[in-house]
């Protein structure tokens, strides 16, 4: 079983992880190995960053890359930075990765899309709605952080980036699976970076869990609008969500973060 959750609650649940001792900068570094997992590396590769976590995790990735003998190369809408997200920035700097303000994809093979987070509400502003298009015409193979730019998090609404891949972060957003999301992203991974939930959370039963036979399937607990995105036909509810849980397979690929493998950040 995963957990389906709202914004609201993953910005509360990492708060509370941080809160507790973890480093924010290692769930940073998380995040950045998780996406760099998710995908096969190849060519030309360009990093588009903003101004928040995002363009951190987009940072880690970079370093990442650069160890792991992968060119690539930063580009930066936004000379801003979250204090995380300017440590890996730095680092990016001392390690001579190339970074341009000019975002011209006409080259290039692979996009990361780290513009904008779950937190985003509302209309893109002219200069990153420019971007976004620009991401869109390319014929580059589109990855998107967390969640694709511009996309509301809890609705899966707005005009956004539209994703070959989508790496969500801790668990997956209601915006995830709702709205404008079936068309807009290709496949979907999660990627649990190790933060427990604090809140309310919807239960996600996958292929591989057998539906417990005294689950409530009111509507408040089955999302019907789940349902309805995937287009999953009429029967009981039992039998709808055993569709959902099929479709889910061929459409998430779950993982998680482990110790094997990683690196101390501060190596990178």
């Amino acid at each position: 079983m995963e957990k389906l959750i709202s914004v609201a609650v993953m910005r509360d649940s990492d708060a509370a992880e941080i809160a507790g001792g973890t480093d924010s900068k290692i769930l940073m570094y998380r995040a950045g190995l998780g996406i760099f997992r998710s995908f096969d590396w190849h060519g030309r590769i360009d990093i588009v960053t903003g101004s928040g976590n995002n363009a951190g995790d987009g940072y880690v990735l970079a370093l990442l890359l650069h160890r792991h003998g992968i060119p690539c190369r930063i580009v930066r809408t936004s000379e801003k930075c979250s204090p995380d997200g300017s440590y890996f920035f730095t680092k990016c700097l001392e390690r001579g990765i190339p970074i341009t303000a000019e975002a011209d994809f006409s080259g290039t093979d692979q996009i990361v899309d780290c513009l904008l987070g779950t937190g985003f509400r509302g209309e893109l502003r002219p200069n990153l709605r420019q971007v976004v298009e620009q991401i869109n015409q390319s014929a580059a193979a589109v990855l998107s952080v967390d969640i694709n730019s511009g996309m509301n998090g809890d609705t899966g609404t707005g005009f956004c980036v539209q994703s070959d891949r989508t790496v969500s972060v801790g668990c997956l957003k209601y915006g995830h699976l709702l709205g404008m999301a079936q068309g807009k992203i290709r496949s979907l991974y999660n990627y649990d970076i190790g933060i427990p939930c604090k809140g309310s959370y919807l239960p996600l039963f996958t292929a591989d869990d057998r539906t417990p036979e005294n689950w409530d399937f009111t509507p408040e607990n089955t999302f019907p609008q789940i349902l309805d995105s995937f287009h999953i036909p009429a029967g009981t509810p039992a039998q709808r969500m055993q569709k959902l849980a099929e479709a889910l397979r061929e459409k998430i690929c779950f993982c998680s973060a482990s110790e094997a493998g990683e690196i101390p950040y501060t190596a990178l």
